[in-house]
């Protein structure tokens, strides 16, 4: 068994193959820890497509299902080739979130260009579908995962958040070029915590299609929502223009009532704690410096 430790929390995943789990090595840890989280694995030479109904289809070849009206939980499967290809994993997600378990294509068999190819679609299906596990579990752990660049800088966590393409990670490269001390705690889907009614922010191994993360965390001093413009310019949002703003890219259980009305709770209180700016701005040094003296 392996255990890794992300937001300080124990996941354990029941495989001694650490090569198939690369992507969360600097989170690995040491010990016998009852995990937070469990994760179990299998293999078959074919993965039948259960029933269910429909709630996702967030990418091309990974699909979400609520099980049949007499089951509780849901369960996740991803093709490769798209949407066309040979089921490769399928997860059977208990109704709380805290286990899953991960069944695999066999491909042994498989030719090895073909092996090659079904094997590295494999590692990231895998690496997905227990970053889908790992949002949802957050929650009973005050937790939410955000779609952000964030940073550590001074002991001091930012988000910076907008809609893909904005330029969050651009803007996250110019303050790394010029503030001094600046550390990518994750490029993508940071967590954020409340701990002792604080938001935290960590750093997790599921970072988008960068990679670029690290196992460290931050108090959360402020959430910085980017918008192009050709002029910068900073302002603090009100409560209700941060709520609006901010949630859309936030990652809500909208498929599960309860669930939704706990990370609204969780949610509202982030907003509550910390200061949210809208940034209009040019990936430029001066738009870095508008965010830098509020943050002095």
């Amino acid at each position: 068994m392996l255990q890794f430790q992300v937001s300080n929390l124990f996941i354990n995943v029941h495989s001694d193959n650490l090569g198939s789990f690369n992507s969360m090595k600097n989170y690995l840890c040491k010990g016998n820890f009852n995990g937070d989280l469990n994760f179990y694995f299998d293999t078959k030479d074919n993965i039948e497509i259960p029933k269910g109904e429909l709630i996702s289809d967030e990418e091309i070849n990974i699909k979400w299902l609520k099980k049949d009206s007499n089951q509780d939980g849901y369960y996740i499967y991803a093709k490769n080739h798209g949407c066309v290809g040979d089921t490769i994993a399928l997860m059977d997600v208990a109704p709380d979130w805290r286990s899953a378990s991960i069944t695999l294509r066999n491909i042994d068999m498989l030719a090895p260009a073909e092996y090659n190819f079904n094997q590295s679609q494999s590692l990231l299906a895998t690496h997905i579908l227990m970053g889908v596990v790992f949002r949802y579990f957050l929650i009973h752990f005050q937790g939410l995962v955000g779609h952000a660049s964030s940073i550590k800088w001074q002991g001091k966590g930012l988000m910076f958040s907008a809609p893909s393409g904005t330029g969050k990670s651009t803007h996250v490269k110019l303050w790394q070029k010029y503030i001094p001390d600046v550390t990518v705690l994750n490029d993508d889907t940071p967590a954020i915590r409340l701990i002792d009614k604080k938001p935290i922010i960590f750093g997790t191994p599921w970072s988008g299609s960068s990679f670029i993360n690290c196992n460290d965390s931050a108090p959360l001093e402020a959430i910085v929502l980017l918008e192009q413009s050709p002029i910068n310019e900073i302002r603090k949002l009100t409560i209700n223009e941060a709520i609006m703003s901010f949630m859309p890219r936030v990652m809500f259980p909208y498929f599960n009532m309860n669930y939704m009305n706990e990370a609204l709770r969780i949610f509202e209180q982030i907003v509550l704690s910390v200061p949210v700016y809208l940034l209009k701005c040019r990936p430029d040094q001066e738009a870095v410096e508008l965010v830098y003296q509020c943050m002095k």
